[in-house]
């Protein structure tokens, strides 16, 4: 009796928890379908759903333009990310030397560096390269992420050294382990790293506002914001953009979601 009025009580307050952090975003969408009459009604549904605000967000703002922009610059981030992390996870622990060591133990490092402390520093060198306003300075900064290269090397460090002494028995150079036995077995990792680097370069606002100027090169956060304080008053065209900017970071969510699970699967069935 103890232990069923526990697991209630427990699913009760794991219940209130979740729709105390549902309830923004519903609030979200209820608003988004309001009209400018019923958007400050109390009620929680719309009095009267339209579609007029999505409608008006579309025709009077490039919020397909803004999407574009913010879609292309984080699948390049997260492709450059996984691609520079892989290989470089895999040379630290695979290929023991003092150079290795050393480069490791500034990578730690750098995961102590706060990005406040460097952001000053790299936006002068993109200034003096020239890449202000382009997709450079909105992607290259980002391809090497010290904590994508940290998870993966102590991910390959776990992996069992005799898969990587029989394949260089038969001939393979690291290269070939790396692409045959590594990579398929870092699936988990490399699901995991993708959906934080994919979210985390979306969600990025304070750069590109310092390094775009061109309304062309805005990325969806950015025109959230303009959008906010051209509506001031009219939330519900406010909640439409922003409900559109949300929607490409739940379904990417919701892939990413599925790779990473079908990364375990293959982990423990190639392990």
């Amino acid at each position: 009796m103890n232990k069923t009025l526990a697991r209630v009580f427990f699913y009760v307050g794991i219940s209130v928890f979740a729709a105390l952090l549902v309830l923004p975003l519903l609030t979200l969408f209820s608003v988004s379908f309001r009209a400018d009459a019923d958007v400050y009604n109390p009620s929680f549904f719309p009095p009267h759903p339209t579609i007029e605000p999505y409608q008006i967000a579309l025709e009077k703002y490039p919020l397909l333009r803004f999407l574009l922009n913010s879609f292309v610059i984080s699948s390049l981030v997260t492709a450059g990310v996984l691609l520079i992390s892989s290989c470089t996870g895999y040379a630290l622990a695979r290929i023991s030397s003092r150079v290795t060591n050393t480069v490791f133990a500034l990578i730690v490092g750098l995961l102590l560096v706060p990005g406040e402390v460097t952001f000053l520093p790299l936006y002068i060198m993109v200034n003096r390269l020239g890449w202000v306003d382009s997709y450079f300075a909105l992607t290259l900064p980002f391809i090497a992420s010290p904590i994508g290269i940290f998870l993966l090397r102590q991910f390959f460090k776990s992996l069992p050294q005799e898969l990587f002494d029989a394949a260089r028995l038969d001939g393979a150079g690291h290269f070939r382990m790396l692409w045959h036995i590594a990579i398929p077995l870092a699936m988990p990792a490399l699901g995991a790293l993708a959906a934080l680097t994919f979210l985390g370069t979306w969600n990025m606002y304070l750069w590109p506002l310092v390094v775009t100027n061109a309304e062309s090169l805005r990325t969806a956060q950015i025109a959230l914001r303009f959008i906010s304080s051209d509506e001031a008053v009219r939330y519900n065209i406010v909640g439409a953009a922003a409900v559109i900017i949300l929607l490409p970071t739940l379904i990417a969510f919701l892939i990413a979601q599925r790779a990473f699970v079908r990364g375990i699967a293959m982990g423990s069935l190639k392990g």
